[in-house]
């Protein structure tokens, strides 16, 4: 079964394709389970069928509620980090004023371009881009942690503990947002829910199969399986498609830094 694994890993479920793919391939199996059982008298009963129809569409509603408020935890999870870590980055900048001017000024700026690579990291729309910018914002937070750590040789305080506990928050929020920047349905899963909704179109088509006309009807069921299995793939998947976490609330931090940075001008 591991290669069945490491074949799944390799799939992409976080393009809009995907939507698609899955209907054309949920409505082409309704199609054809239609014409074969047309053409082919099956061993069993309409009623027998009905009985299974009903039992496999309960299921597939009971586990797409189920991977549905897995995603959703994840989605929210993803939320709170990225207001944790506005909370951290502004916590660091008032830390901040406690350093000699000099520094100071040196980490200010660290902090800005800190704050601009915690955006474009929840902007990105790529992995590549993500670590690229998590590499990035790393850097500068071991900047920020010199400075701190140089301070804290030559003038030993509390009040330089304190801005040393601030940039290792910059560090640890970061990290807590990388945890959360996964996907939280594993791949087994979705070739689960795509089995079920495969079956269960197939037994559609089935029930459709003395109907002489290539009815529209017949796509409703697929239309909305795959509807379903796209909103969830949109919200599990994180920094791409159309359901995103957005950096909210560190634009509005940069902002409000931009507006009293003016005011002291």
């Amino acid at each position: 079964m591991s290669w069945i694994q490491d074949l799944l890993s390799e799939l992409s479920i976080n393009s809009s394709s995907n939507f698609w793919t899955l209907f054309i391939l949920l409505g082409g199996v309704a199609y054809a389970g239609k014409f074969f059982f047309k053409n082919h008298s099956p061993k069993f009963s309409d009623d027998q069928a009905k009985i299974v129809l009903g039992a496999i569409l309960s299921l597939l509603g009971l586990l797409i509620g189920f991977v549905l408020s897995i995603s959703i935890n994840g989605y929210n999870d993803r939320q709170k980090t990225e207001e944790n870590e506005m909370l951290v980055i502004s916590s660091a900048f008032q830390r901040t004023q406690l350093l000699d001017s000099p520094q100071k000024e040196k980490a200010e700026k660290l902090l800005h371009e800190y704050l601009d690579a915690r955006i474009e990291f929840f902007n990105a729309d790529s992995l590549l881009e993500n670590k690229e910018w998590r590499i990035t914002s790393t850097e500068k937070q071991k900047q920020l942690w010199d400075i701190a750590v140089n301070e804290a040789r030559e003038t030993p305080n509390p009040v330089i503990s304190s801005v040393l506990a601030s940039y290792s928050d910059l560090y640890l929020s970061q990290e807590k947002t990388t945890v959360s920047w996964r996907d939280q349905i594993p791949k087994i899963v979705w070739a689960l829910l795509i089995f079920f909704a495969v079956v269960s179109n197939i037994l559609i088509g089935y029930n459709a199969r003395q109907e002489q006309k290539m009815n529209l009807m017949i796509l409703v069921l697929p239309f909305l399986m795959a509807l379903s299995l796209f909103i969830i793939s949109e919200i599990d998947v994180p920094g791409k498609g159309v359901i995103h976490v957005t950096p909210d609330d560190l634009l509005s931090l940069k902002d409000t830094l931009a507006h009293i940075a003016k005011n002291k001008n």
